[in-house]
């Protein structure tokens, strides 16, 4: 039997994120989204889709990440440390589907995404995957579910640099349920 579902658009940029460059911290990509209290429960699935562009020098590494809690939240998913060719404002995507699996102050959420990148960013064209610890491991975190809760989208370079820059263009976030 299926259960009634439907799909809704619950937020879309407006503008541009602010571009993360000349820094090693790791740093909001784009505003948090908040996600209210009790909004999401056993079951409930929602879609993150980012576009954006990339620049960078010879080879530096850039780490993406999903945070609840902001900044300084627990990571959702995460990529490995990716290395990025030299390019000038080439586009890649981000999608990210986070489930939860129980709801609550102890709720348990497993995200896991992926990157795709255009075709000059990296030297093997292959998408990169994004779970709890990396690029490899998958597994549900514990978060709190209870509280109105900033849901956040980082990057970090490797390498200081003007050169090394990344923007998010488009972030829409969709509840499939």
């Amino acid at each position: 039997m299926s259960r009634q579902t439907w799909q809704e658009l619950i937020f879309a940029a407006v503008a541009n994120g602010t571009a993360v460059a000349s820094s090693t911290a790791e740093t909001i990509l784009f505003p948090n989204l908040t996600i209210p209290a009790n909004y999401i429960a056993d079951g409930r699935a929602m879609r993150l889709t980012i576009y954006g562009k990339v620049g960078a020098t010879a080879t530096p590494t850039l780490t993406l990440r999903l945070r609840w809690g902001g900044l300084a939240g627990t990571v959702l998913c995460a990529t490995s440390a990716v290395t990025v060719a030299a390019v000038t404002d080439a586009i890649f995507k981000i999608e990210i589907v986070i489930v939860v699996r129980t709801n609550g102050s102890s709720g348990s959420v497993l995200a896991i995404g992926e990157v795709i990148w255009g075709a000059t960013i990296k030297t093997t064209n292959t998408p990169d995957m994004m779970g709890s610890a990396g690029a490899t491991v998958p597994a549900a975190v514990t978060v709190d579910l209870t509280a109105d809760t900033a849901l956040a989208i980082t990057a970090q370079w490797s390498a200081n640099s003007a050169s090394n820059t990344i923007t998010g263009m488009h972030q829409l976030l969709e509840a499939l349920n």
